[in-house]
């Protein structure tokens, strides 16, 4: 439907999107049908912007290109949802990013406000969206990371790497983000 309505609304349309703005998890999708001149993001990389810190996020997808076989990732998740099927952060996430760096890896999934004061055993630490909370609890957890030396990044700026999408996903927040 996604791509006939987008088709069908042309270039210079009036009915042709401003921008599209995705679930992280159908960036590959939603990519392949939306042409690159129709600006393309996510949910979880606009909460990124709005509550966290772009730059912060950005540069925490660098320690996917060198994490070693039996690092272990915290995949930080500020609801306390019950998880059910393949669930994003217990199961997606995780075998995204085996499969995306044939490493062994190990992953700490914490939920609602359990969050570790020591970060240093992880070799990143992957953060959900923060639909649920304000920013000053993100920015909070950021700074922590920050100031331990750990790498942090969210779902959607992770899976917009993994999806090979990064650069396009951003692009729509690059004058707010500077």
């Amino acid at each position: 439907e996604l791509e006939g309505a987008i088709k069908g609304a042309g270039p210079g349309s009036p009915l042709t999107p401003q921008l599209v703005v995705t679930d992280s998890q159908a960036f590959e999708y939603v990519a392949s049908v939306v042409p690159e001149e129709i600006p393309l993001t996510s949910f979880s990389i606009l909460f990124a912007r709005h509550k966290g810190d772009l730059a912060q996020y950005r540069e925490g997808l660098s320690a996917v290109d060198t994490l070693k076989d039996g690092d272990t990732l915290l995949i930080a998740e500020l609801c306390s949802h019950r998880p059910i099927g393949e669930d994003i952060g217990r199961v997606k996430i995780p075998r995204w990013l085996r499969e995306s760096t044939g490493k062994t890896l190990h992953f700490d999934v914490r939920g609602g406000r359990d969050f570790p004061e020591d970060l240093t055993p992880y070799a990143l630490i992957v953060q959900c969206g923060g639909c649920m909370v304000n920013g000053k609890l993100i920015r909070r957890r950021m700074a922590q990371a920050e100031s331990q030396g750990v790498p942090v990044t969210n779902y959607g700026m992770l899976i917009s790497k993994l999806t090979g999408v990064p650069d396009r996903a951003e692009k729509p927040l690059a004058k707010a983000a500077r």
